[in-house]
């Protein structure tokens, strides 16, 4: 007995405008008359994000004394995370020359819009920051 899949409306939309791209070559090419292909109407879910409590308790600072260098550098990403609300393409690819802590700014050279842009960086992210390149030196 073979077990049915469920698809989303976006999986759907995402076959239709593949086929899509086909059919409009045939339209070109003269291979088929041409007619409309509509994509689903598809509602938008809600994602479901941390509750206070849980963002909390993300964002207890470890202890120093007994941390490890890698979770020290995981609390720090996610404090840069929630702070910034960048994506993870973007803090990955953060360079320590693109901190620029005389102007309280962070310089965003890779994102999904390939501008360079800068954002503000608050004084605790600040703080954690210079803590962290000092950590990291040693």
């Amino acid at each position: 007995m073979k077990q049915e899949k469920t698809v989303s409306d976006t999986t759907i939309n995402t076959y239709v405008t593949a086929i899509r791209v086909f059919f409009n070559f045939c339209f070109e090419k003269g291979y088929v008359p041409p007619f409309e292909i509509f994509l689903m109407r598809t509602q938008k879910s809600i994602k479901k994000t941390y509750s206070d409590k849980e963002l909390d308790t993300l964002l207890i600072k470890p202890d120093m004394s007994v941390t490890k260098f890698q979770e020290y550098r995981n609390w720090l990403s996610t404090v840069f995370f929630y702070d910034t609300g960048v994506r993870l393409k973007t803090i990955v690819n953060i360079l320590i020359q693109d901190l620029l802590f005389d102007r309280n700014k962070i310089a965003i050279r890779v994102q999904k819009n390939k501008r360079i842009t800068y954002i503000h960086m608050s004084p605790m992210l600040k703080e954690y920051l210079e803590e962290y390149l000092t950590y990291r030196k040693r």
